[in-house]
């Protein structure tokens, strides 16, 4: 019954047309992090960031940041 259910949710998300689907494979793509080279972690030292558009997390300490204005760096 459960998987019934996920199935049916599965069809109703993507009903319409294929161009949204397409698109939120797209925009998971892009929200994917890569590697910071030069920058350090303002917690714990290390060069050791991976970045996306808007945010980045240390390898090291699991530290989340946001970037803001100029490309500063915040603490989640």
């Amino acid at each position: 019954m459960k998987e019934l259910f996920i199935e049916q949710q599965e069809e109703l998300e993507y009903r319409g047309a294929h161009d949204a689907m397409i698109h939120s494979y797209a925009r998971k793509a892009v929200e994917e992090y890569i590697e910071e080279g030069d920058t350090p972690c303002p917690n714990c030292h290390k060069v050791s960031l991976l970045r996306n558009e808007s945010h980045a997390k240390c390898t090291e300490c699991g530290q989340e940041f946001v970037y803001v204005d100029g490309g500063a760096l915040r603490f989640m």
